[in-house]
């Protein structure tokens, strides 16, 4: 049986999270976003947040607002309210400096944590930024890791051995939304004393995870994606408890002392996770990402789950049902614990496809050579948002339209 409006209708009717969605901030334009794989909606508090910040706070305080607002105390605060998403628990996630940066701190910290082992594993289906890091360390460290890139799923499996010493991936792939079983390669390296540092860019916010219960070691992620925390938004990191006070952190800056305001000559690190943060915080970002973190405590994550899973199956089904014949081929496995935040197909002019959708009001995102994506924020996407979208790119495909000399130049 066909999947109507109707019926995407009578689904958003349903729907336990529907009453969030006047949490965010709507596009005054009829624009759907499928993006959330790249940046998420704005909390609608953002504004007057932000606006009693710069009165109330940078005005009136200046340096006041260190000893009289809660500044400081937000990179916690924002790190306890996102950790149920990612079976984190409470005092383990530290909210600091960018995705990158993080990286770097965890892979390092991690290789002088090692048991044994001289390579670091990983699989080129990890975002560039996570290789670029891995290499870096590799020619930049003076005890340096062997890097060891696989071009496979199957040849990552088949390279465990007692040379690995970590682990090292992105838990869902940037392109197709393949995800990896957590909990597998956890146990596949801890049965070789290796460690794992896993990249949740694509998964905290979208679909579950359980860090705690996987028994992982390490992780880091965005917040700007689906944790909607704002352009440039604080990335975090989450340190297994056992793996807390293995010894310094690679980059030891002052938020990570254990007094801040001593102003100590030597450096004494904080107890658990929180010895990683390093420098200033970002005040006004962080200001941002708590009008996002304040929602995300009210989410049953039960709810949020059910909610992705069914509008990844219906973005599926209808991506086949009505643009099946006309070149799409779905990217994404079928298999929900398969698959991350995001929904990946192909076509052939998949660029210029992009830049029409752009035009018709649907904003998703292209990657080379031939990838589109649609990012799905559980708590403001309708289904009936999904029906309008596959729609109008169904009206892009048979009229032609892509094929317009104005669609060939691609943006990202």
């Amino acid at each position: 049986m066909a999947i109507d409006r109707t019926h995407c209708q009578q689904l958003d009717a349903q729907d336990p999270l529907s009453g969030f969605k006047a949490r965010f901030q709507p596009p005054q334009k009829h624009t759907i976003f499928l993006d959330a794989n790249s940046m998420g909606a704005m909390p609608a508090a953002v504004p007057d947040r932000l606006a009693s910040f710069c009165t109330d706070e940078w005005v009136e305080l200046r340096r006041q607002g260190w000893n009289h607002t809660e500044w400081l105390d937000r990179p916690r605060q924002i790190g306890d309210a996102i950790a149920h998403l990612m079976g984190a628990g409470q005092g383990n996630v530290v909210v600091c400096d960018n995705t990158t940066v993080n990286l770097y701190k965890i892979l390092t910290y991690a290789w002088q944590s090692r048991k044994s082992g001289s390579t670091i594993l990983t699989e080129d289906g990890n975002f560039p930024t996570d290789l670029y890091v891995a290499q870096g360390l590799n020619r930049n460290h003076p005890d340096p890791p062997e890097v060891k890139v696989c071009a496979s799923r199957d040849e990552l499996i088949d390279s465990f051995n007692t040379d690995t010493a970590i682990v090292y991936l992105s838990h869902a792939d940037y392109r197709s939304g393949e995800c990896w079983n957590m909990a597998d390669i956890n146990d596949r390296a801890h049965a070789i004393d290796a460690l794992t540092v896993w990249d949740l860019s694509h998964s905290t916010g979208a679909i579950p995870v359980d860090l705690t219960g996987d028994d992982a070691d390490f992780a880091v992620g965005c917040g700007y994606k689906y944790l909607s925390a704002g352009p440039g938004g604080s990335a975090y990191l989450w340190v297994n408890p056992r793996h807390a006070e293995n010894g310094w952190p690679t980059i030891c800056g002052w938020m990570g002392h254990q007094d801040v305001f001593a102003f100590a000559t030597e450096y004494e690190p904080l107890s658990g996770a929180g010895r990683h943060a390093t420098g200033t915080p970002a005040v006004i970002a962080n200001e941002i990402f708590s009008c996002a973190a304040q929602i995300w405590q009210e989410v049953d994550e039960k709810h949020l789950w059910a909610k992705h899973k069914a509008l990844g199956d219906l973005t599926m089904e209808l991506l086949e049902q009505e643009c099946g014949s006309l070149g799409v081929t779905i990217n994404t496995p079928r298999e929900y614990k398969q698959r991350g935040g995001h929904i990946g197909f192909s076509h052939p002019g998949a660029g210029p496809v992009s830049e029409a959708l752009l035009a018709a009001g649907v904003v998703g995102s292209f990657r080379r050579p031939n990838s589109l994506r649609f990012g799905l924020g559980p708590l403001y996407l309708s289904y009936e948002d999904i029906w309008e979208a596959v729609s109008r790119l169904r009206k892009i495909l048979e009229s032609g339209d892509w094929q317009d000399a104005k669609y060939q130049t691609v943006s990202v």
